[in-house]
């Protein structure tokens, strides 16, 4: 169980005793989050530290998953990959399918006693459709919307109108909907195990355990395998960056549950991986074996095409490494372009960045110290918490059916 206390060394006393006196008046209240996976993601992440600390806090927040069909995940895939701005055939059939396994999911998801319900993304939001209304209901949106499919959220509009908040990462995401939206950053937790701290002696083991040589500076990147997150980009970017500098690339990922593409992506990153000794491809949901390579890699790439906001650039800014990651959606909000890190648009331009920083090492120092400041201000679950006590607070108290 988590508890708020541990987290006094890296918060202090003040703002420790102030998140308890605010969420006073929601104690006792019940809460429920609603998604479609407990692992593989940055949602599942995040609920998995926060959902805990509600309670720790006396707030009864439970969690809850939508169950689908392979069908309907191949379509909720489309509807993400379409709020992201691609193209999409959206037939009748499609919107059955959608509809259907939500009203099947709101016959056993019985959620009326709750004082507050809290739908995540795309998959769970016809939920509201199969409820009459008791309580306010926010939907958090996780994803870059800056440039959506506009035939597919004309039709989302539909159901997300119903709902009594919206959140999102930025405020670029805002739409023109009836509904108030609210900015609300995603977090790390510093104590969850990707993010603790862990001494050198562990960190060489889970390198050498997952047959990845030290020998070379290591560039890693570690994302799920998306097509959003460019794997394919990483290693042509690479390669242009071995030319200048003798190193090694590590890509870690995982397949979140609700992502039918994961797989086809996968192999076609171990082929164009195929025969390269200075390229490790690893497939597997390890904690502890993501802050063991943040924790070894020189410089972390984050080469995403479209980013919400990208998690994993927060968690190797924690660990006091730079980072080089692509100006999309979220991430410029934890990188200021040679503070922290540095912003690129091109694999060129992420070579440049990754040689400059691999040749001054006390650049790519200073900009870790620096990016770890800017986490522990920003980006900790901690002041995520406090931003949902103060959200929930102005919508359960003052509710009106």
């Amino acid at each position: 169980m988590k508890r708020l206390v541990k987290y006094l060394p890296i918060i202090g006393e003040r703002q420790l005793e102030r998140i308890r006196k605010e969420a006073k008046p929601l104690e006792g209240k019940h809460i429920i989050h609603i998604n479609s996976t407990y692992y593989g993601g940055g949602v599942a992440e995040m609920l998995n530290s926060l959902v805990p600390l509600f309670n720790d806090l006396g707030i009864n927040m439970g969690w809850r998953l939508l169950k689908g069909s392979p069908d309907f995940f191949s379509i909720t895939k489309k509807f993400h990959n379409a709020l992201q701005g691609e193209d999409i055939n959206l037939t009748a059939m499609k919107k059955k399918i959608y509809l259907e396994v939500n009203r099947t999911n709101s016959e056993i998801t019985h959620i009326a006693h709750h004082d507050a319900v809290i739908v995540h993304d795309p998959q769970p939001l016809p939920l509201i459709n199969y409820y009459k209304k008791t309580q306010p209901w926010i939907w958090r949106c996780h994803i870059d919307l800056s440039r959506p499919n506009r035939v597919l959220m004309n039709y989302l509009k539909t159901f997300i109108e119903r709902y009594d908040k919206i959140i999102i990462s930025k405020s670029t995401f805002k739409h023109n909907f009836k509904v108030p939206q609210e900015v609300i950053y995603p977090s790390i937790d510093p104590l969850s195990t990707k993010n603790i701290e862990m001494a050198d002696w562990k960190v060489h083991k889970y390198m050498k355990k997952y047959g990845c040589d030290t020998d070379k500076p290591i560039i890693s990147q570690i994302s799920r395998f998306d097509k959003w997150k460019d794997p394919l980009g990483v290693i042509r970017a690479f390669r242009m960056i071995r030319e200048k500098v003798d190193c090694r690339l590590v890509l870690l990922g995982s397949m979140a549950t609700d992502d039918p593409e994961g797989q086809k992506l996968y192999e076609q990153v171990l082929e164009a991986a195929k025969g390269d000794k200075d390229i490790k491809v690893i497939n597997f949901e390890n904690d502890t074996l993501v802050n063991a390579l943040q924790r070894a890699s020189a410089v972390v790439i984050q080469k995403s095409l479209k980013e919400g906001f990208g998690l994993t650039v927060s968690e190797a800014l924690w660990k006091k490494k730079p980072v080089v990651a692509m100006n999309v959606g979220g991430i410029h909000l934890q990188i200021k372009n040679g503070y922290n890190g540095y912003l690129v648009n091109s694999e060129e331009s992420t070579a440049r960045a990754v040689v400059a920083l691999l040749k001054n090492p006390k650049r790519a120092e200073q900009m870790g110290e620096r990016g770890h400041n800017v986490v522990k201000k920003n980006f900790l679950i901690t002041r995520h918490l406090m931003d949902y006590i103060t959200l929930l607070k102005k919508h359960i108290i003052h509710y009106k059916v």
